[in-house]
């Protein structure tokens, strides 16, 4: 045969690799050996009898080439593989899983899963404390980056915690985010877009919160107007446009619960203008409280718009839940599920669902109810109709199935010296006085000095009596904590200036600072301790909280003047929190982290198993949130250690042991709502600072708060366990989310590498692709055109500065799929989301490029959970089309002499790893006939239509509820925002303000204008648009 130069061969051996013959021809005894360029640049002598030319195979139908024996490598079920991953939303793949710089908890994708599903835009989180809400908002975030390519995350949140925001979504997520005020937020919304540059900022609830006498005014605020004000305007201005923010993120929520607060009222605002919200609180869930139905409007304000409609949903949501538990319940019987479901239809917000319609059409038996793989999918298909599963999701740590460190509470009695006891007598007693002479009732102003003598007399005492301002804001500081989520704007100034003047009013005449320090007992104690467990645990780090500055920058400078070198933590340093705790933690010779209240929240401290709490706060929440710093997810110690100090006869002593002991604090976590405890507490303090009580009369008073805190535990815990009831089955969605770990539903450094070499190899001729020594990096080299063609998408997708290979020049990339993994001056890296991955993406997708049907693979049986054996598989990509986009990458599998399909995750679990472990099966097409193969795959493909019919129709019946959810949405929302405005347009009409008539008249047009468009946009997708395509089929030999 004559081979012309440039003809396009392959190897016969090798289908997947292709080259162009050179012209050069060497005869090597009987054979002709011809010059090749391959694919990726190298040059070869290859047997003729080797060679194909690449139009002898006409079509890639995948049976003509069974018949032909032309199998593709490993290397091509890799490469279709990822591309179909990258290039999709597939709805079983879980895209955020692997690639940031976290440890795997299955429920920490619980929120995420539930998001995806949701046809409303708004989700609650209310896992307790220590069990990473912060990171289940930066995993969907993370997801929605690579499905829907979101570019705008606003963070809202105590000021204490923005700094652990910005350091958490930094070193986890590598998301650059920035603290911003209400003057800073105003400029970068005004210049950001979905197409922009991504954005992250941080924000807290009182920097952006509107002034109480803002009203909305179509005349534009003036230059020097506050931030807030102009941020107020900004927001009211564009409630009816397209969003401002892409995802915002609520943290602490339980501050917006109060509908007449200016907090309720920002987050209402910032609802407008996202396009999906995430609240996170760990506020237990009562379902017949006002504020959780409050916390619901902000996440779904179209279906919680009224108290009543929101115990309509709870009503309608009953006989669903309890035909989930039946069809879970394997003695439950086809009519007692039945029933239920008959319940549920029956409801008003139920009537005309189109799931619960084919369930009553097409009945389970109990035939099918013996199967418990049908027993599943009933439930599964139950709960994604489920109404409230849709906004809210829950883990308490008992459900969360680990091994928990044990709690060990060592309480210390310090006896007072007579010094301590003369100045702590004298502080009690000028608190009472004060108290009493100004009518003051408030509790926690008056503890503030009375818990500071108690902390650390001589602590207080040296700042007392050396006139430090520092004395004054800390105290203030502490108070002004109790009252973040209240609306006097005024309050930290009057708090400050009480204060003040009752230290000024008060300062001792007779004390001796000096000897307060020389006979400290209670830090003579400490240091005995430390010195015995450092002799004990020469490696161990120990925590040290104390809730004022005074006291821990006494502790500090005693400790560094006997031997004990420390770290100070407080909130307000200039230091990032997180840099001060790497350097406590890397550093040998730093053994005590001194840490106020401010720093006990939000921080990571899990290194640590010893927690000493150098004074007590009395309000059990705050002392949960102290522990919560070690008992935490990542927490290695089968046991932690949590030392109580504090002075005996004291009025610390009695709330420790008639409270925090008897609610049993330090073992475990309260629960209740903090609202409700803080209102305890308070009234507490102030029966007990404000009165001269006796001793016994004390004691009532702590024993009678302690009863009421644990009337509100019980009351709690039923009410946790009837939520629960009505919330979305956990277990179902954890195990799926398990599937997503165990079935490696993910992209590879390895898959990276292909997907990239091949590309460049079939449509970048002149590049350069060079592995170095280093494992997954590379010398990368765009030519001129290409290295254009990449900048030019990257300006189109706001993506500039996140590459240097669209310069053209050569650069060193390292394959790595974590988004954490910066780039540097000297190597770039390249995960998931870099812009070369999305740029061959889509330059993939447009050149329409089918990649080979057809492989053969080999895999240990080591690696795989099937017995050993020779394997058919099929997969499929599904597409549907309607009020959401869905894909699908399904799975079947055969034993070739068996042909019956395996179930379905042992399917999808032998092609992942045939993808991730597989070699080259070269002798497939000689050890099974075209006729056998053909066969099973016949079989394949019969069993796989059959299931895409059955979830075509799931998925038109889903499709039709959530227009019908949105639908109604819209017209709720239309009726509500209209209602606002007329009444509005009216006021001003009587008022003859007519230029403000035709304002409003402007904006009640253009929200018909638009809820119509949106109407009109939803409709359209009532016909559910289905897609079934072949991806890939093969041979798979375990071995």
């Amino acid at each position: 045969m004559t081979w012309e130069k440039g003809t396009e061969v392959r190897r016969i051996d090798n289908p997947g690799k292709t080259g162009v013959t050179t012209g050069q021809v060497r005869q090597r005894g009987s054979l002709a050996y011809l010059g090749v360029r391959w694919q990726d640049g190298t040059q070869d002598y290859v047997a003729e009898d080797q060679l194909e030319e690449l139009n002898v195979i006409i079509s890639k139908d995948r049976f003509e080439l069974i018949e032909l024996g032309k199998y593709g490598r490993s290397a091509d079920l890799r490469r279709s593989l990822t591309h179909v991953h990258l290039s999709g939303r597939l709805a079983n793949l879980v895209y955020s899983m692997g690639v940031t710089n976290t440890d795997f908890y299955a429920h920490q994708y619980k929120p995420l899963l539930t998001m995806l599903e949701s046809p409303a835009d708004g989700l609650l989180i209310a896992d307790e404390v220590g069990l990473g809400k912060t990171i289940e908002a930066g995993i969907i975030w993370t997801e929605l980056r690579a499905r829907e390519d979101m570019r705008r995350l606003l963070i809202v949140c105590p000021a204490v915690l923005r700094e652990k925001w910005r350091d958490e979504l930094k070193l986890r997520f590598g998301i650059d985010a920035f603290i911003v005020d209400a003057s800073t937020l105003v400029d970068e919304l005004e210049h950001s877009s979905s197409m922009g540059a991504p954005k992250a900022w941080i924000a807290s609830y009182q920097t952006l919160r509107p002034p109480k006498s803002w009203r909305p005014s179509d005349t534009p605020p003036p230059k020097k107007a506050s931030g807030r004000v102009r941020l107020a305007h900004l927001l009211d201005e564009n409630a009816e446009e397209e969003p401002l923010v892409d995802l915002i993120v609520f943290d602490e929520a339980h501050y917006m619960r109060n509908p007449e607060s200016s907090v309720h009222r920002l987050g209402e605002m910032l609802q407008k203008v996202s396009q999906q919200r995430v609240l996170l609180s760990a506020t237990p869930i009562n379902l017949h409280n006002d504020d959780l139905f409050h916390l619901l409007q902000l996440c779904d304000p179209e279906h919680f718009q009224y108290p009543s409609s929101f115990q309509e949903l709870l009503m309608a949501n009953q006989p669903l839940v309890s035909a989930r538990d039946a069809a879970l319940n394997p003695s439950s019987s086809a009519e007692e599920i039945l029933t239920y479901v008959k319940g549920a239809a029956e409801t008003d917000l139920l009537r005309n669902s189109r799931q619960l319609a084919t369930l009553l059409e097409t009945p389970p038996t109990d035939e099918d109810l013996s199967k418990p793989a049908f027993r599943a999918e009933l439930a599964a298909s139950l709960e994604r109709i489920n109404l409230l599963g849709h906004v809210i999701t829950r883990t308490r740590k008992r459900d969360v199935q680990m091994e928990r460190p044990r709690r060990e509470v060592h309480p210390e009695k310090v006896p007072m010296t007579n010094a301590e006891r003369a100045f702590y007598e004298y502080v009690t007693e000028v608190t009472r006085d004060y108290a009493w002479r100004r009518g003051i009732s408030d509790g926690f102003l008056l503890a503030t000095p009375q818990r500071q003598v108690c902390s650390c007399p001589a602590a207080f005492a040296r700042a007392w009596l050396g006139d430090d301002d520092s004395l004054v804001e800390d105290m203030a500081e502490q108070v002004a904590e109790e009252y973040e989520e209240n609306d006097d704007e005024g309050e930290f100034d009057d708090i400050s200036e009480s204060l003040k003047e009752f230290l000024l009013a008060h300062r001792p005449r007779n004390l001796n600072a000096a000897e307060l320090e020389q006979s400290d007992s209670k830090l003579l104690r400490l240091v005995t301790v430390l010195k015995d467990y450092f002799a004990d645990n020469p490696d161990e780090k120990v925590i040290l909280f104390t809730s004022f500055r005074v006291t821990a920058k006494y502790l500090s400078e005693r400790l560094k003047s006997l031997g004990m070198p420390s770290l100070l933590l407080w909130g307000g340093m200039s230091e990032s929190k997180q840099d001060l705790i790497n350097e406590f933690r890397e550093r040998s010779d730093l053994r005590v982290l001194v840490a106020t209240e401010v720093a006990s929240e939000g921080v990571d401290l899990q290194f640590s198993r010893l927690l000493i709490n150098y004074d007590l706060p009395w309000n059990p929440m705050r002392v949960e949130q102290r522990i919560g710093r070690i008992d935490r997810l990542g927490q290695k110690a089968q046991v932690i250690h949590i030392w109580n100090l504090f002075y005996q006869e004291t009025i610390d002593e009695r709330i420790f042991g008639r409270l925090l002991t008897r609610l049993k604090v330090f073992e475990q976590a309260l629960g209740e709502p903090e609202p409700i405890i803080g209102e305890t507490i308070k009234q507490l303090e102030s029966k007990l600072l404000t009165s001269r009580l006796t001793p016994a009369q004390e004691d009532a008073e702590i024993q009678r708060a302690a009863q009421a805190l644990e009337n509100v535990r019980q009351r709690q815990e039923e009410l946790e366990k009837n939520a629960s009831q009505m919330m979305a089955h956990g277990g179902l969605v954890l195990e799926r989310i398990e599937a997503a770990d165990e079935l490696s539903r993910r992209v590879t450094e390895r898959d990276l590498i292909i997907y990239v070499q091949d590309f460049l190899n079939q449509h970048v001729p002149g590049h350069r692709f060079q592995q170095n020594d280093t494992d997954n990096t590379f010398l990368i080299q765009l030519p001129a055109n290409a290295a254009a063609d990449l900048d030019d998408f990257c300006r189109r997708k706001g993506l500039i500065g996140q590459t240097s290979l669209g310069n053209a020049l050569p650069r060193q990339c390292r394959f790595v799929n974590k988004l954490t993994s910066a780039s540097n001056k000297s190597v770039e890296s390249i995960h998931q989301f870099h812009p070369l991955i999305r740029y061959i993406s889509q330059r993939l997708n447009e050149l329409e490029e089918a990649f080979y049907p057809l492989v053969s693979v080999k895999v240990s049986a080591s690696e795989t959970s099937v017995a050993p054996g020779d394997y058919m598989f099929a997969l499929r990509r599904w597409t549907f089309s309607g009020v959401r986009d869905e894909e699908w990458l399904q799975s079947a599998v055969c034993e070739l002499s068996a042909r019956v399909p395996l179930p379905d995750d042992e399917a999808e679990s032998l092609i992942n790893q045939a993808r991730i472990h597989g070699g080259d099966w070269l002798e497939a097409p000689a050890s099974v006939s075209p006729e056998v193969a053909s066969a099973c795959l016949d079989e394949l493909e019969i069993h796989l239509e059959e299931s895409y019919q059955r979830a075509k129709k799931r998925k038109q019946d889903e499709n039709a509820d959530r227009l019908m959810f949105q639908l109604h949405g819209i017209d709720q929302h239309m009726s509500q925002r209209l209602q606002t405005l007329e009444s509005v347009r009216a006021q001003h009409a009587s008022l003859g303000r007519s230029a403000l008539v035709k304002a409003t008249q402007g904006r009640i047009e253009k929200l018909r204008a638009r809820m119509g468009l949106k109407r009109e946009q939803i409709q359209r997708q009532e016909s559910l648009q289905p897609d079934d395509a072949p991806v890939c089929v093969g041979l798979i030999r375990v071995e």
